[in-house]
């Protein structure tokens, strides 16, 4: 799926309820045995329905693959816009943001079984094909900033790298989570972001200087 074709299906309803129930067993069947090793069959057998039914729904396996990965996509943005979207202070956006998205990578079954059952078919998915998934990424926090921007919190200034920089260090962190940026506590992951991921906004935000305890840079 492009990169277009992915922001483009988060915007539409989604599913009726008999997609889920294909969707439902197949992430079932992906977290048991993985990917590779699901068929059309398992699928069925697993949502109680015949083959023909699903394949009415979905005409092979790779559908499902798909609609399963836009639907966990969904489903996290949901999720993390239920954890950051009362928030008003620029600042403490992105703290809980970043702390939000590190620990539910971490808690993400689904994902993290696939890089234990079948790494090297979950890999390139969330590597070299990660295009799409990344693009929508940074889309979904872009439209934050212009948020911040339209309400006067944030000055204007174009939200899309600063986007791809924040996305890029949480998909970094994701495929490689051992190293000196804290992920395994939350407090210290809260510490990290201020010193380090605030500054990047800060300059656009006098009340995110004033509130976050940065020196201000000259001019702003």
């Amino acid at each position: 799926m492009t990169p277009g074709a992915l922001e483009g299906a988060l915007q539409r309803p989604f599913s009726e309820p008999a997609d889920d129930r294909v969707l439902d067993a197949a992430r079932e069947a992906f977290e048991d045995i993985g990917i590779q090793r699901t068929t059309m069959r398992d699928i069925a057998r697993r949502a109680g329905l015949g083959r023909a039914t699903v394949y009415r729904r979905f005409p092979d396996r790779d559908a499902v693959v798909r609609a399963v990965l836009l639907r966990e996509v969904r489903g996290f943005m949901a999720w993390l816009d239920e954890r950051i979207d009362h928030i008003e202070d620029p600042a403490e956006q992105t703290v809980e943001c970043f702390v939000a998205v590190v620990t539910g990578l971490r808690a993400h079954s689904l994902l993290n079984r696939l890089l234990t059952l079948e790494p090297a078919a979950a890999l390139p998915a969330l590597t070299v094909d990660a295009g799409a998934v990344l693009a929508a990424a940074r889309s979904y926090l872009a439209e934050k900033l212009r948020r911040h921007q339209q309400a006067g919190r944030l000055r204007r200034f174009d939200p899309e790298p600063v986007a791809e920089v924040f996305v890029r260090l949480a998909h970094s962190m994701l495929l490689t989570p051992h190293g000196c940026i804290p992920a395994e506590d939350d407090a210290r992951s809260r510490a990290f972001a201020r010193a380090h991921l605030v500054p990047v906004i800060a300059g656009w935000s006098s009340s995110v200087i004033r509130n976050s305890g940065i020196p201000s840079r000259g001019g702003v």
